[in-house]
């Protein structure tokens, strides 16, 4: 299903993502170049909405568990076992 709690992170950036496009496309479209004028802080959130999601999706990772990628039993040569 698309609309899982673990595809959040990605249909946000998506959807941030789609927003962008939209803008330069009409700026080429229009041949203006783009002012942004509203609050300074929208920047700084962003940003920080970025390093939290990306802490979020490294770290937490919601219905995994951490393990190595590898099984150590599994990397034996046959040679090796008695």
């Amino acid at each position: 299903m698309m609309l899982n709690r673990e595809n959040a992170i990605g249909l946000v950036l998506l959807l941030l993502c789609g927003a962008v496009a939209l803008v330069l496309l009409f700026s080429i479209a229009t041949g203006t170049r783009f002012h942004f004028e509203g609050p300074s802080w929208v920047g700084t959130a962003l940003v920080i909405l970025f390093i939290a999601g990306t802490i979020y999706g490294f770290l937490i990772r919601p219905g995994r568990r951490w393990s190595w990628p590898w099984n150590r039993d599994k990397d034996q040569d046959e040679r090796d076992r008695p």
